[in-house]
């Protein structure tokens, strides 16, 4: 490994929370118009092949916030980790649907735990918000500045779906995922420097209706001769294959990078880190993740996928899949033979281990992406 270790910085716990409304391929199809089974067939069947997700949760109601689900996984990360909250010097609350921009949800999540007199923030990095914000936590920690932080990924993206278009509300769903993360000297695992970078590109991925100015005076164009101010804010993605080539790319770029390789990495070395790896990524869409898979030449064992039940939870997607590495392992599938059909998922056992090597890549809209890797004690 080119990247050296930083053996006084840890994870020392997760924990997530997903919504109980579950909302099956086949309850979503009653929400969507606009979808041609005439060309595309069975709406299941698409959404299989398209992106394997098989479910994913819904928010029941406005009480079910994204400040709130923060706070319940932040409650189970900090009893993993035996942390109270009085004794976090910092929440990074990662989210990009928020339940009010001031005061935040940051502080909702403070509030949430019992953390009454913690500093906290909302970091906006869309998908890749998490990692950002684990980066940023290592920074402070390796520093010395501070000894226990929290980091928290958070959405509630189901209200801002447009079920009229179907390309778009079959990846997203809701939910919240966070891990604590300390200063604890000299230990047998640690936390490799981030890797974070920024490729400008705002037309593929686009929360339409949200990014009014603040000004005086608006001129605001009309949608369906309504003024687009009147609309609710809803998700758009403009280029789906170039958004999935994009994602592959980048992320396979930020694992190397994040390892300290800044090229093509050496035969020998990289076969012995590969047999220690195990990759979480941002669940984007099931094919970006097997192609990562297969850029990283990783079998799907070692490639953590949770998107078959959770479906794209954008700045929660690492913390989520990173939560159940830790307490379960993986998500596998079996498939049709000679097709892409998936017949049956099975809970793979096969939980994160001391001495493993964990990388977290992760691509949002921007395009934001990065990494983060740590091996655990």
């Amino acid at each position: 490994m080119k990247a050296a270790l930083n053996r006084s910085v840890a994870v020392l716990g997760t924990g997530s929370y997903l919504p109980s409304r579950v909302v099956t391929n086949g309850a979503l199809r009653d929400l969507i118009s606009n979808y041609d089974e005439a060309h595309s067939g069975d709406f299941s069947t698409w959404v299989d092949r398209v992106t394997h997700i098989h479910e994913r949760r819904f928010i029941e109601s406005n009480e079910e916030h994204a400040g709130y689900m923060a706070a319940e996984a932040s409650k189970r990360a900090l009893d993993m980790a035996g942390v109270k909250p009085t004794e976090l010097d910092l929440i990074i609350h990662a989210s990009f649907t928020p339940s009010a921009c001031v005061p935040g949800d940051h502080v909702l999540v403070a509030k949430g735990i019992g953390a009454h007199a913690t500093p906290s923030f909302t970091l906006t990095g869309a998908c890749a918000g998490s990692v950002y914000g684990l980066a940023l936590a290592y920074g402070m920690l390796a520093s010395g500045a501070m000894k226990r932080v929290l980091v928290t990924g958070s959405e509630t993206i189901s209200p801002t779906l447009d079920f009229t278009d179907p390309l778009t509300a079959i990846l997203f769903g809701d939910g919240a995922g966070a891990a604590v993360l300390g200063h604890v000297g000299r230990s047998e695992g640690g936390m490799l420097p981030p890797y974070l970078s920024h490729d400008f590109n705002w037309e593929n991925i686009t929360m339409e209706n949200a990014n009014l100015p603040f000004t005086g005076k608006v001129r605001v164009p009309a949608t369906n001769g309504k003024p687009a101010a009147m609309e609710r804010p809803f998700l758009k993605m403009i280029s789906g294959p170039a958004v999935l080539r994009s994602a592959v790319n980048a992320m396979r770029s930020s694992v190397l990078r994040v390892l300290g390789y800044d090229g093509e990495p050496d035969g020998g070395e990289w076969d012995e880190l590969r047999a220690r790896m195990r990759v979480i990524p941002h669940q984007a869409n099931g094919r970006i993740v097997d192609g990562l898979a297969k850029k990283l030449d990783l079998p799907a064992e070692k490639v953590t996928k949770t998107i078959y039940r959770v479906g794209n939870i954008s700045a929660a997607s690492n913390m989520i899949a990173l939560d159940y590495a830790y307490r379960h392992g993986n998500l596998l599938v079996d498939r049709e033979p000679g097709t892409e059909r998936i017949l049956k998922i099975r809970e793979h056992k096969d939980p994160v281990r001391p001495g493993e090597l964990v990388v977290l890549p992760s691509i949002g809209a921007g395009y934001l992406y990065g990494a983060v890797a740590f091996v655990p004690a």
